[in-house]
């Protein structure tokens, strides 16, 4: 048996017993001298001063879970430690009902204030760029409190599980705190694996190691088919369509390719697209922009296809106008979606700086086709000024030839 551990401010001591770490359930004690936890009210103290944790489990990034599990009411005892914390960090957690991740889950928050004092509260979690604000959970909460002790922090909640099954979705996770406000997490390997699945009847715990790594699969999937789709061939297929028609003999076949590449492009993005919904938990402004870019390349597949007017007609100003200001914004938008995407996840570093070579290549690619083109342009106009010209003095020439002719006709019929 370890020594108790004692805090000088609260006066709380831990006694662990009989720890097993494969998941099972064991024996964990905590003896806590005080009548309330961290001053919590009588009628909201749920934990008694005596509490006998039958369950342990450890996790990633220092932390385990002790539970007692309540079968009548279907509620949970739960203490949650992170050692060797810092701080100035700040704990969470949390019991995910709809999904495996972090999206969607209900968190138990706790962390140090700027004042020394210890806070502790919920916050459904709604999106991967939450700063973990207070909020009411979509379960019943009892009982919620947290303690420092020497270099762990601890946090206790009493709840109600969802729903009528003692197997959750848990995620838990740690990160720093500035001016009393909870940044975001680190995206380390052992801060993205801080998920899995928890039975608190039977004590069964998965990591959902394998499950992390199919859906680290997918994410490449995705990226590497957003990329190539909306990042490389559509920003390839404007370039021909632009620069190959500045040339006399490319012509029907730049229109050609351009379509055939934009298609082609569209269908590639709209497979990357569906794996980024099947995911489901992705980052909001990423998610966000990803939609808006089908939508628009949809609206603009559909518009060139089968409602393009004909070159001498009406609208056709107007058609080319709305082509290019969409085409030109899906690209500029997919630019940006693809370092939105790089940025979620730190194995994709490696990818970003081969993407961001591509972009720079292409970019110099674009400046000196620009040059050539705008050579190209501004010669045949000379060529056809100079054409104008000679068109012009050989009207003039023939002119000054047909005016004697008419003189000489007109002296002839007088005489005549």
């Amino acid at each position: 048996m370890e020594k108790p551990v004692e805090d000088g401010k609260t006066n709380n001591s831990i006694v662990h017993t009989q720890q097993q770490h494969n998941g099972k359930c064991s024996n964990f004690q905590y003896i806590l001298v005080l009548p309330f936890l961290l001053g919590l009210k009588a009628k909201a103290a749920k934990i008694p001063g005596r509490e006998q944790f039958q369950c342990i489990h450890e996790f990633e990034i220092d932390s385990s879970i002790h539970w007692n599990y309540h079968s009548v009411s279907n509620s949970i005892d739960v203490a949650f430690k992170k050692s060797n914390a810092n701080p100035n960090a700040w704990i969470a957690w949390a019991i995910n009902p709809t999904s495996t991740g972090m999206v969607g889950s209900q968190a138990f928050v706790a962390f140090r204030k700027s004042d020394g004092a210890i806070t502790a509260y919920t916050s459904p979690v709604n999106s991967y760029g939450t700063r973990l604000e207070e909020g009411k959970l979509s379960f019943q909460v009892d009982a919620l409190s947290a303690t420092f002790q020497k270099d762990a922090i601890i946090l206790f909640a009493t709840f109600r599980l969802p729903e009528n099954s003692s197997r959750v979705n848990h995620v838990w996770q740690e990160g720093s705190v500035s001016d009393d406000v909870p940044l975001i997490h680190a995206l380390s390997a052992s801060n993205v694996k801080s998920f899995g699945q928890l039975d608190f009847l039977s004590g069964k715990v998965s990591d959902h190691a394998a499950s992390h790594n199919s859906r680290i699969l997918i994410g490449k999937v995705h990226g590497i088919l957003n990329g190539i789709g909306w990042g490389i061939l559509m920003p390839i297929g404007v370039m021909l369509a632009r620069y190959l028609k500045a040339f006399d003999n490319a012509s029907p076949m730049w229109f050609h390719l351009h379509r055939a590449l934009q298609i082609l492009a569209y269908f590639i993005g709209t497979a990357g697209f569906g794996l980024g919904i099947y995911m489901r938990n992705y980052s909001h402004v990423h998610g966000y922009t990803g939609i808006t870019i089908f939508s628009l390349a949809t609206v603009q597949i559909f518009l060139a296809v089968f409602l393009r007017p004909n070159k001498d007609h009406n609208n056709r100003i107007f058609w080319n106008i709305f082509h290019y200001m969409v085409g030109y914004g899906i690209i500029g938008l997919s630019i940006f979606n693809m370092f939105k995407g790089f940025s979620i996840h730190n194995s994709f570093k490696m990818w970003r700086n081969v993407y961001f070579g591509l972009m720079v290549c292409l970019g110099c690619i674009i400046v000196i086709l620009e040059a050539v083109t705008w050579v190209l342009v501004c010669k045949r106009k000379m060529k056809n000024m100079e054409v104008e010209d000679s068109e012009k003095a050989s009207d003039v020439s023939q002119q000054d030839k047909e005016i004697p002719q008419m003189r000489d006709i007109k002296i002839q019929e007088v005489a005549g």
